[in-house]
């Protein structure tokens, strides 16, 4: 199991009365699996762990996703996980914003880096780097008051 990361349940299916709480699950999942094509091939016995249910349990969701015509499984062969093909309507990695809309977008409003080569941000490299520094930590001490 990866750490940090969500499921996203898409409000389409969290809203749905037909499907069970498992079922929901089990979309999310493959959701997660799935890439921009719309395809994921987990195991059963993988789903299912992961889902906290046997493999039969996996499979009970996963047609109860075909039923409500959210998945479409395809059979790969004796020994290999099945291909199952989601719904366009609820795949996440659909880009949103095309090429076409990004350069259109209005430039003022975004913020440039105040240098162009961003590995270096001082052309002096590393000694000028450490004179800068140095300036700063002497207007520091310069400032500070200390106690009598």
């Amino acid at each position: 199991m990866i750490i940090g990361t969500f499921a996203p349940i898409p409000n389409k299916i969290l809203c749905r009365r037909d499907l069970s709480h498992g079922a929901k699950l089990c979309c999310a999942r493959l959701i997660q699996y799935a890439g921009k094509d719309g395809k994921a091939f987990p195991k059963l016995k993988t789903l299912g762990d992961e889902l906290g249910v046997s493999s039969r349990g996996a499979q009970r969701f996963i047609a109860e996703l075909e039923q409500a015509d959210l998945i479409r499984s395809e059979q790969r062969g004796r020994g290999q996980s099945n291909i199952y093909h989601l719904d366009k309507s609820i795949v996440i990695h659909i880009p949103k914003i095309t090429t076409t809309k990004l350069s259109t977008l209005n430039r003022t409003n975004v913020s440039t880096p105040d240098t162009t080569d961003l590995s270096r941000p001082y052309k002096g490299g590393k000694e000028n780097y450490k004179k800068e520094l140095e300036k700063i930590t002497a207007g520091l001490v310069h400032n500070m008051r200390m106690p009598r």
